[in-house]
């Protein structure tokens, strides 16, 4: 395989092991993070197939923190590098300004550790299009299952050349072609499976274009509303999924709100209570655009993960409020 390097910077507070553990979609094909070699790993694709795309802090940098790219792939030349590695700064979601949020996290009584941390950034699939299959996949079912599924969906991929179990995520037609019974019989996605095809099949015949919520979410022009009406028009996209979406869109004034909401903030806020919705919306009201990242990291930095930054970082992680919970819905 050929092999070419570059390094990107993010800016600082900025931690890449907080940002890989930020979300779940670590635990998903066709990403990973590795503890030992402090590595997070995508498997991408170009033209020429399946490539190896590896991040690594590289150097301590000023106030910026530079990151090693490393693409190894079939045929990798100087343009396969720079636009994998422009994918990475947006799966890293190093573009978003954070300048305001972090001010929140100064003032509030848990999220003052976040920037201490070097979070505050969550990883995203650097397609809407996987980002959608995804959450389709982590629908109504515990999480160990949703990783289960969306795992099995992804070795539908091309695979790496010489490492046939690490596969770049499978393209629409290519999850068309395994077909219905392979879906369900392999993949195991129950119900799930007719929104799937369906999306991928209005996706393949243009009739919906999910790239274009990336570049739609970056008008200033264009209302939140406007994306969570687009969204919840995929099938199987419900309210709570569609909200969830709206995050890999930088949009976080809308709450999502489901189960683990739900019981974070009665465990957190209302002394066990269990909060209606509009209760939920009040406690995060005063918050605004940062709502829903700021309800994020609440119950993020009681995940195991987190906790372990935490003593990494010298800091004593305060009393468990919540656990992360195994049954979030998406």
């Amino acid at each position: 395989m050929q092999r070419l390097e570059t390094t990107i910077h993010a800016p600082r507070p900025f931690s890449l092991k907080a940002t890989a553990l930020s979300h779940g979609w670590h635990e998903c094909s066709p990403m990973s993070w590795s503890e030992g070699g402090q590595c997070f790993q995508i498997i991408d694709r170009d033209r020429h197939g399946a490539m190896r795309v590896s991040v690594r802090e590289h150097g301590r940098g000023g106030r910026r923190v530079p990151l090693r790219v490393t693409v190894e792939g079939r045929s990798v030349d100087v343009e396969t590098l720079a636009q994998a590695a422009e994918r990475v700064r947006f799966v890293l979601s190093l573009d978003r300004d954070l300048s305001e949020f972090y001010a929140i996290c100064e003032a509030h009584p848990t999220l003052h550790v976040v920037p201490e941390l070097g979070a505050g950034r969550c990883i995203r699939s650097a397609s809407m299009t996987e980002n959608i299959v995804k959450a389709l996949c982590a629908t109504n079912v515990n999480w160990t299952q949703a990783v289960k599924m969306i795992n099995r969906v992804g070795q539908l991929g091309p695979p790496l050349t010489h490492f046939v179990s690490l596969t770049a995520w499978p393209t629409p037609r290519e999850i068309l072609r395994a077909g219905e019974s392979y879906l369900r019989d392999v993949c195991r996605l129950g119900y799930r499976v007719e929104s799937i095809l369906g999306f991928c099949r209005d996706v393949c015949d243009g009739r919906f274009e999910p790239e274009a919520l990336i570049e739609q979410a970056r008008d200033p022009e264009t209302t939140t509303d406007d994306l969570l009406a687009q969204l919840r028009s995929i099938r199987g996209i419900g309210p709570s999924s569609a909200h969830y979406l709206l995050g890999f869109l930088d949009r976080s004034d809308h709450l999502s709100i489901d189960s683990a909401t739900i019981a974070h903030v009665a465990r957190t806020h209302t002394n066990g209570k269990k909060p209606t919705l509009a209760k939920i919306e009040r406690i995060y009201a005063e918050y605004g655009r940062w709502k829903n990242l700021v309800w994020w990291f609440e119950s993020w930095l009681n995940w195991d993960t987190a906790r372990q930054i935490m003593r990494e970082a010298g800091i004593e992680p305060p009393g468990r409020t919540a656990t992360r919970k195994k049954t979030k819905r998406v």
